[in-house]
């Protein structure tokens, strides 16, 4: 697999950005979380790969009461999360193989799983597993 080097459109940044609002990141939120519920991630996990969110705080955002816009951070991390998904439901048509590929270890993440790349919390590992599916789908 070739990988591409980490760009910035920034014109394209903005504009991703540019008019969100509480309802449209409480909607995104809700959406990464019903993923992450099917890839058997615990409240805690789905905490972490949110952007390391205090639980707390998880568990209200997760009741629907979401008080501030997500920053530029946890709104990229629900983007790679929907992206992830949408790719695993292209190469795979039943839920078990998108679960058993997302908690088997993979080579291409030096033999951990992609749900332990999640796990580490750093963005960049949801963006490496992002742009693999999307290269392996091509």
């Amino acid at each position: 697999m070739q990988t591409q080097a980490l760009t910035l459109d920034l014109k394209q940044f903005l504009q991703a950005h540019e008019g969100k609002t509480l309802a449209k990141d409480q909607q995104a939120f809700q959406m990464a979380v019903k993923i992450l519920d099917v890839w058997a991630f615990t409240d805690r996990e789905k905490s972490v790969v949110l952007g390391d969110i205090p639980i707390t705080t998880f568990r209200r955002m997760k009741a629907g009461k979401m008080s501030n816009q997500l920053n530029v951070d946890r709104r990229t991390r629900l983007s790679l999360i929907l992206g992830i998904h949408k790719s695993l439901r292209i190469m795979f048509l039943q839920t078990k193989h998108q679960l058993e590929w997302i908690s088997n270890p993979n080579r291409a993440f030096g033999q951990y799983s992609p749900k332990d790349v999640m796990l580490s919390g750093a963005l960049v590992g949801l963006h490496d597993i992002r742009r693999y599916l999307h290269a392996a789908r091509t």
